[in-house]
Order: C-alpha cells, then sequence, then structure tokens
C-alpha cells in the first residue's frame, strides 16, 4: 500500500541514535507516543519494514492504549500479508480513531484484497470526510489504490474530484487518465492527458500515453506525433519507436515506418515483430523482393510464425511464383487451419493454377469460419458457375440460407442471385431491403462488383428510404 506520510528525519535523528543503541545494548529506554510514530515512518520511508514493526511493538507495549500505534502497525501487518490481524486490530481502533483517515484506508485496502469493493469504498468515503488538509493526498492514494485492483469506473469517484479541486496535480492526472482509458472512455482520457502535458511538456509517459489513446481512436497522424514528442524526450524508448512504425503504417506512409521499426531494431532485443512489420510495409509499397527477403528472414527464426509464411505467400504469387506461394500458404495452413485469409489466400494461389474445384474448397472453408466475407461468397459463387456445369443456383441459394440463415453476407449474395442469374427481383429486393438494414457496408462491395444492381432505380429508392 503506497504511504503519503514523509517523517522528517532531521527531527527524528537523536530518537533514531537512542533506539539503534537500546538495540545494541539490548537495553529498553522509554519513547513517547510522538516518538514512536516518528522512528516508525522514518522506517517505513526507508522500506525497512522489520525495524519499524519492531519499534512498534515495543511502544504499544509501554503505550497500550495508544491506538495510532496500533493503526501504524495494523498498515505493516498488511503490507506483509497478514490482512485478518491487521483487520481485526483496525476494527478494535476504528471507534477510537474516528478522524484518522489511515485507519480507514487501511480497511479500504484490506477489503479491496478480500474482493468486498463495495465495503472497501465505504471505508474510503470515511477516509475522505476526515482527510481535511490531507484531502489531495489521500484522494490520489485511494484512486491509486482501486486503479491497481482493477476497480477502474470507482476510481473515477475519487480521481474526479482530485483533479477538479486539485487540477495541478501531475499524478492525479495520470492516474485519471488512466482510469478512463481502461473503462474505455479514450476520448475524455485524451483530454485528461493533454491536461497533464499542458502542466509538464516534458512528461515522457503522458505523451507515450497519449499516442496509444490516439492509435485506439484511428488518429494515426496525431498519434505518430505523440510518439515524435515521446522520443524528443527520451530517444532511447525503443517501443515509441515501434508503436511509432504501427502509426505511419497505418496511416499509409510505408517508408517512414520501415525507419522507426529499424530504430525499434537497433534498440531492443525483441525485433522479429519489426522485422515482421517491415516485410509488411515494403509488400504495400509493392517491392515484393524486399517483403520476401524480410518474410524468410523471420520465418528463419520463428518457423511457426503462420502469418509470416502467409505474408510470403502472398508476395511470391505477386511475383507469380505461384507454387512457391501455395507452398507457403500450405505452411501458414498447417500451423494455424482456422484463418480464414489462409484459406482466401490459398484459393487464389489454386485458381491461379488453374485448379478451381481445389479453390472452390478453399473458399468454402475460409468461409465456414467466417461467414460474413462477402467477396469470398461473391468469388465462391463465380468459381462454381465457371467450373461446374451442372452447378443449380436456385438448388445453392436454398442451401446457402438453410446453413447460414443469420448471415448478413449471405442476404446480400442472395439479392445478387436473385437479380443477377434467377430474375426474382422483388424477393432480391427484399433480401437486400434486411441485408441493407443490418449492415450497410455490404452494399458498397455490390456496388463495386454488380454496379447494374446498385444503379436500378428500385435499389436506390431503398437505399435513399434507409439511409
Amino acid at each position: 500500500m503506497q504511504d503519503f506520510l514523509h517523517a522528517n528525519q532531521d527531527d527524528v535523528q537523536d530518537d533514531i541514535e537512542r533506539y539503534k543503541r537500546m538495540i545494541s545494548t539490548d537495553k529498553e529506554l522509554y519513547f513517547d507516543v510522538h516518538q514512536i510514530e516518528s522512528i516508525s515512518d522514518f522506517y517505513i520511508e526507508k522500506g525497512l519494514y522489520d525495524k519499524a514493526s519492531h519499534v512498534l511493538q515495543i511502544g504499544m507495549k509501554q503505550h497500550p492504549l495508544a491506538s495510532s500505534l496500533k493503526a501504524k502497525y495494523a498498515g505493516i501487518l498488511a503490507d506483509n500479508g497478514q490482512l485478518d490481524e491487521a483487520y481485526e486490530l483496525l476494527l478494535e481502533i476504528a471507534p477510537l480513531e474516528e478522524n484518522n483517515y489511515e485507519v480507514f484506508i487501511t480497511l479500504g485496502w484490506i477489503l479491496l484484497q478480500k474482493d468486498a469493493l463495495n465495503q472497501a469504498l465505504k471505508h474510503f468515503r470515511k477516509a475522505i470526510k476526515v482527510s481535511f488538509d490531507d484531502e489531495e493526498e489521500v484522494l490520489l492514494e485511494i484512486g491509486f489504490n482501486l486503479n491497481q485492483y482493477d476497480a477502474h469506473q470507482e476510481a473515477l469517484e475519487f480521481l474526479e474530484r482530485l483533479v477538479h479541486k486539485y487540477p495541478h496535480n501531475p499524478s492525479g492526472l495520470f492516474e485519471c487518465a488512466y482510469a478512463y482509458d481502461k473503462i474505455g472512455d479514450f476520448y475524455k482520457s485524451i483530454e485528461t492527458y493533454e491536461q497533464l502535458i499542458e502542466l509538464n511538456p516534458f512528461a515522457e509517459n503522458g505523451w507515450y500515453n497519449l499516442g496509444i489513446l490516439y492509435n485506439k481512436t484511428d488518429n494515426y497522424i496525431k498519434a505518430g506525433e505523440a510518439y515524435e514528442f515521446t522520443l524528443a524526450i527520451n530517444p532511447l524508448h525503443s517501443e515509441a519507436h515501434f508503436n511509432r512504425g504501427n502509426s505511419l503504417s497505418h496511416a499509409g506512409h510505408f517508408d517512414d515506418a520501415i525507419d522507426a521499426y529499424i530504430e525499434h531494431i537497433s534498440l531492443s532485443k525483441d525485433i522479429m515483430l519489426s522485422y515482421q512489420y517491415i516485410a509488411e510495409c515494403w509488400e504495400q509499397t509493392g517491392d515484393y523482393d524486399m517483403a520476401v527477403r524480410f518474410y524468410q528472414l523471420v520465418i528463419k527464426h520463428l518457423p511457426n510464425n503462420a502469418d509470416a509464411w502467409q505474408g510470403l505467400g502472398t508476395c511470391l504469387m505477386e511475383k507469380e511464383n505461384f507454387e512457391g506461394g501455395l507452398q507457403a500458404i500450405d505452411q501458414a495452413i498447417s500451423i494455424n487451419p482456422v484463418c480464414a485469409d489462409y484459406w482466401f489466400a490459398h484459393a487464389r494461389c489454386l485458381f491461379e493454377l488453374e485448379k478451381p474445384m481445389d479453390a472452390c474448397r478453399s473458399l468454402e472453408n475460409g468461409l465456414n469460419i467466417d461467414p460474413e466475407e462477402l467477396t469470398g461468397w461473391i468469388e465462391l459463387l463465380k468459381l462454381k458457375i465457371l467450373s461446374d456445369t451442372a452447378f443449380d443456383i436456385n438448388e445453392y441459394l436454398i442451401q446457402i440460407n438453410q446453413k447460414h440463415q443469420s448471415s448478413v453476407a449471405i442476404k446480400y449474395l442472395s439479392a445478387i442471385i436473385c437479380f443477377k442469374y434467377l430474375e426474382e427481383e422483388n424477393i432480391g429486393l427484399e433480401y437486400l431491403r434486411e441485408a441493407y438494414s443490418e449492415d450497410k457496408q455490404g452494399m458498397l462491395i455490390i456496388d463495386e462488383d454488380y454496379p447494374e444492381i446498385s444503379n436500378l432505380p428500385q435499389v436506390q429508392k431503398l437505399i435513399s428510404i434507409s439511409k
């Protein structure tokens, strides 16, 4: 548990020397309650809890009615995991220490560890009521403890009050921003980190976490800028280089992303993911030779990296090496057979190798894993029509709707079949109306692949009414 009380070492030095002499001579000396508290605080600050505990035991022996000493001793017991003993002791002295917020904070902290959150909050609220001039520190300590135990929503009760009344407390702003992030309120978290940075422009963790949040909100340009500020403060922050690479890659700045990943490689031991992302960047820029080299480097060190095998296969296909591409995709599937994208890439290889029926089976495997992939269904339909002279499209329509009756992609596909192949425009319009009401994105695919359908007046009317 975090302790925010700090003893003045100069004031207690004489008492500490007397205590040391007592230990060395094994002769008990008398200390008043204030002296015992000061000596124990000194040792607690140094992290010497055994010595602090010993001092307090002497104090409780000399002053058996001093509840403040018992409160401190209970705190040490709790820190040592002796929760039940600490809890019983604190309950005993709580009526005598009604204005001692430490008692209530420690009770709350113990109850947090016992998964009794609501009871803990009652004690924390009591602590705030009697914190008086120490309210700022107490609010921070409670918010910190609640965050540590993943009670982020509850932590905000105290942290929002803290940053409202004490807006220049950087630790409070940091804890509050952290809690907002953890409950998924990313925009409030961004706003709070920006307050922290305004207060301290050199807050390295503030800039770094701000970059993470901008990534979470798909603001990749600002994320990259936040990481740049992080690196201006600490050029050796390897993860900032790595995350900056991710942000630049998402923003489509692949050359700059490669430079960022290379910086990460120069600073970190965990570099294989950077090599893989560099390969992906080369792939995106169309430099398939470089992409292949980096994918092969990853595979050499991590032969079970299915994504690297898939990336290698895709690049080999782009170089029209379909046999090599198929072998690489086969490796990816052998490592992870339940990734739909691998099966879709496999189907493409087989099609290019003039094996349409095998390509159909691979597409079907992928669509069984991800039945909402409309593009895959469209490709499968085209392949079946092209390669199977006995293909019954009406029977196929019935089968896919029975097997995937809740799939939006199947409803879009059914609309395509009705409009394009069965001349059942009314039924097709019903399928389309239902699909469009659930997910409008599928209409973009139809617009691209079947503009003759999307341009029909009745379809345009449906879209207009549904907006």
